[in-house]
This record gives structure tokens, C-alpha cells and sequence, in this order.
């Protein structure tokens, strides 16, 4: 591989990670920024139009960080210039003790992929999503980005046995005013 594919490689790493949430401009963060990607061993298929990482891969943006055991990264064919033949990221699939963390939510599966034809992070496996000290667990979290609807479901047999469950607290200057305090 020449230097000029594996720095066109690389930006388009760069964009493949900010598809991860499908936020406004597609980013690990809201807020933007660079994005930094690392991991054990990197390879791009410039056939397959596919980049995988493996081994202890994280993608941090901003105070966003994405982590798994094994990474890939797809792209449409297209592209200009020094990118030509790696068009934008069509889907991103990462396995193996899958954590997404930003600073409202951590969500942590055995799978996540994200798919730009739908603008959808489907999350699966034994799912638990905490934000502050509420948690919710399932098998399978769905989440429609762009329309900002998200579920969660349960499979029978599951350890949750079919079922969501979720712990709420109420938030306390709430519930003090509400008691009269």
C-alpha cells in the first residue's frame, strides 16, 4: 500500500468514525472535533472498500469514546482526489465487549452496528444502558438517530428473562419540591 492510500485510508477512518451516533454532521461527539482511532493491528481491503480494527480499539471525539474487542468500517465505492475508491461510510460494525460512552449515557453490548442507508445504531447482545444512577437492560437497543426514537427489547430465555427492566431515580430537587422541602 502506498503512502498516498494509507493517508487517504486513514482520513476516511477519520470520517467512518463520525458515523457512529448519525448526530447532526454524523460524529462520535456533538460537539466535533478530531477523532482519534486506535487499536492492536489495522488493515484496509482497498477491494471490499473496508478498513478493520482489531484488538482493544477505541474511538475518542471530544468527551465521546467508542471501545471494542474488533472493528469495521465500510465505505461506498467514490471519492475524490486522494480518496478516490473510498467513498463515505455506509456502516460501522464493531463486536466484542462493545462500550459507548459519552457524559450523559454509557451503553455497553456484545454488538453495535450503524447503518447511514437508515441513520440506525442497533446495540445487541446483553445490553445495559446507565445514565446518572438509572439503568435499563435488554437484549437488543434500536436506535433511529435522525428521528430520535429508541427501544430496547428482550428475548425470551435471555438473562433478563424476556423482559426490559430498568431501575429509575427520581431527580432529587424534583422530588424535594414535590415533598415540600
Amino acid at each position: 500500500m502506498t503512502t498516498k492510500t494509507f493517508l487517504a485510508a486513514m482520513f476516511c477512518v477519520a470520517l467512518g468514525s463520525l458515523a457512529l451516533t448519525g448526530s447532526v454532521g454524523a460524529q462520535v461527539a456533538q460537539e466535533g472535533g478530531p477523532v482519534m482511532v486506535g487499536g492492536d493491528s489495522w488493515q484496509a481491503d482497498e477491494n471490499a472498500l473496508t478498513q478493520t480494527w482489531d484488538g482493544r480499539v477505541e474511538v475518542i471525539q471530544a468527551n465521546s469514546r467508542l471501545r471494542a474487542d474488533h472493528v469495521v468500517i465500510s465505505h461506498a465505492p467514490g471519492g475524490e482526489g486522494e480518496n478516490k475508491g473510498w467513498g463515505e461510510v455506509v456502516k460501522i460494525e464493531a463486536t466484542g465487549n462493545v462500550y459507548y460512552v459519552t457524559p450523559e449515557n454509557t451503553v455497553k453490548g456484545n454488538t453495535a452496528v450503524y447503518t447511514k442507508a437508515n441513520d440506525t445504531m442497533v446495540i445487541s447482545g446483553d445490553v445495559v444502558l446507565k445514565q446518572g444512577k438509572n439503568v435499563m437492560t435488554g437484549t437488543r437497543l434500536v436506535a433511529e438517530v435522525g428521528a430520535g426514537t429508541t427501544t430496547m427489547d428482550a428475548a425470551p430465555g435471555s438473562t433478563n428473562n424476556g423482559r426490559v427492566r430498568a431501575v429509575l431515580y427520581p431527580d432529587e430537587k424534583q422530588a424535594n419540591s414535590a415533598a415540600g422541602n
